[in-house]
């Protein structure tokens, strides 16, 4: 697979944006988020777009630059600290994150809402780090 650093500039683009979107939702009560189902359905889908864009963007380098190909989302974390793409606190913090998109994937019947409250919660917290992480491995 060819490196294109095009395509992963114009991820961290959509991850900034995305980042935007979950701040636009503020000081979101877990009450609140129970309530509003349209709220609700947004965030479930921001989560997994948030996601599977971090989980494509590791996944494209491993293939390109080390000819790696992962059997799970949660192995392209595992193999980026294998390869030394992250280190062990950025695995740290994404860690669980492939599972977490196969869960707003596949709904396993149902969410647990709280789970995904509590991702959205951690998401607010990492994703600036995460968005520069990446920048500084295109660069």
């Amino acid at each position: 697979m060819v490196y294109r650093k095009e395509s992963l500039i114009k991820r961290i683009e959509k991850l900034k944006e995305y980042r935007r979107d979950i701040e636009s939702y503020g000081d979101l009560s877990f009450d609140v988020y129970l309530s509003d189902k349209k709220c609700k359905y947004a965030i479930e889908r921001l989560l997994f777009l948030i996601a599977e864009n971090i989980l494509d963007f590791l996944d494209h380098i491993l293939s390109a630059k080390f000819n790696v190909v992962s059997e799970s989302y949660e192995q392209i974390l595992e193999n980026s600290y294998k390869r030394e793409l992250l280190g062990k606190e950025m695995y740290e913090k994404m860690r669980g994150l492939g599972g977490f998109r196969n869960v707003l994937a596949h709904g396993y019947l149902e969410l647990d809402d709280e789970e995904v409250y509590r991702n959205l919660e951690k998401m607010e917290r990492i994703l600036p780090d995460i968005i520069s992480f990446l920048e500084a491995l295109v660069e």
